[in-house]
């Protein structure tokens, strides 16, 4: 991991603009950035769904080859682009229906999928619930890695930023298990959740040198994808990644409280914890602020036909069965109709569930003779929805 100096208080350049291109060179034109040339430049976008642009979701194509156009032209440098999607997702896929797709056969800039090599295994010395984490085998093909996240809120983290958007450097499934960690005893002696825990052990071995916020089409409420989009117009650059991270939150209102890893960095970084610490510019970011709804911090049952069981569940189940309930209550209802109860398990820690449930994940295998089973880790809203409307059909035909 390369080193940071943090004695200087770092600068972070706030730009507004309906043309990407412009808010990007604009905010990158008022930060000092090293001398490049020769150098291998992984642009490293959060290209994690497979989305369409401009959703607040993956970020937007304009602010990406701004960024890289920004570059090109002042470095002669080696450039690459690249991301480790979410599971199930395909990279060149998820590059082409997000807008990227001209990046993948252009000459001066290589795709690379992060997970087409063989993991490098990186051991974390200081780890507080990481000791090791499996990592992109191109890692040390690149000397400058440029984060180019959305800013959306997310309802595990708080907020998917700069150094959220480096987990899509982690290998395949490595991803998955900081959702699924279960170190009670760390919990309990520094008062955060696992996976911010883990978060933060990540950023004692890798960190981005440069990163360039996209809130051109931002996301609040339910993200990091089911929230509502927010057309902010804003780009924001640093080469201090906790700067542009603090920063974008105070934009849409918030503290590094409402996310926990970027307070536990701070912490055990020295880096910079509020905007008093940071050189804005410009100085005052005022103009650029607005209000953003937050993530929910529970399940909400609002039907009380609907039993929800709940014992030891990880994030990544809590995620897929919160975006199961909010987008298919007609379905239920149809559901609730024919069998008067609608009963779903999630969790590794629940110890008996009632006959004619539908049991969410891997975890709930032991009880897969008490209802209907949906093997996954997790399996998708989607996948639930499909199940559902499946033996609603099958009902339908033998009625």
């Amino acid at each position: 991991m390369r080193g940071r100096n943090r004695a200087e208080k770092p600068v972070c350049a706030i730009a507004r603009s309906e043309d990407a291109k412009e808010a990007v060179f604009d905010a990158l034109s008022r930060i000092d950035l090293p001398d490049l040339a020769g150098k291998r430049l992984l642009l490293k976008p959060n290209i994690g769904r497979n989305v369409a642009a401009r959703m607040g979701i993956d970020t937007n194509p304009d602010v990406t080859e701004a960024v890289f156009d920004f570059l090109r032209v002042r470095f002669d440098a080696s450039y690459f682009i690249g991301d480790s999607p979410i599971m199930g997702v395909n990279c060149r896929e998820a590059f082409v229906t997000s807008g990227h797709g001209g990046f993948l056969d252009r000459k001066d800039i290589t795709f690379v999928d992060l997970d087409a090599k063989k993991p490098i295994t990186l051991p974390i010395d200081d780890g507080r619930v990481l000791k090791k984490i499996k990592v992109t085998g191109s890692l040390y093909d690149f000397d400058y890695i440029i984060s180019i996240p959305v800013l959306k809120m997310h309802m595990h983290t708080g907020a998917s930023l700069g150094y959220k958007n480096m987990k899509g450097m982690l290998y395949k499934r490595e991803k998955v298990k900081l959702h699924q960690l279960h170190v009670p005893e760390a919990k309990e002696a520094y008062g955060h959740k696992e996976l911010d825990l883990a978060i933060a052990d990540l950023a004692m071995v890798l960190e981005p040198d440069l990163v360039v916020c996209d809130a051109t089409y931002a996301m609040e409420g339910m993200g990091p994808s089911a929230g509502d989009r927010r057309q902010l117009d804003i780009v924001l650059a640093s080469t201090d990644y906790l700067a542009a991270d603090i920063v974008a939150l105070a934009i849409v209102g918030l503290g590094i409280d409402h996310v926990p890893h970027l307070k536990l960095i701070a912490e055990r970084k020295g880096g910079p914890s509020s905007l008093e610490d940071i050189t804005t510019v410009p100085d005052d970011v005022t103009p650029f602020s607005t209000g953003f709804a937050v993530p929910p911090t529970e399940i909400v049952i609002q039907n009380q036909m609907v039993n929800l069981l709940d014992e030891g569940s990880c994030s990544a189940c809590q995620s897929s069965v919160y975006l199961f309930l909010k987008n298919n209550e007609a379905l239920i209802g149809e559901y609730i109709g024919r069998h008067g109860h609608f009963n779903i398990a999630i969790g590794s820690d629940i110890e008996d569930v009632p006959d004619d449930t539908f049991l969410i994940g891997n975890c709930t295998v032991c009880h897969k003779e008490k209802g209907t089973f949906l093997i996954g880790c997790p399996p998708s809203q989607t996948i639930i929805m499909e199940t559902l409307r499946e033996i609603l059909d099958e009902g339908a035909n033998d009625a």
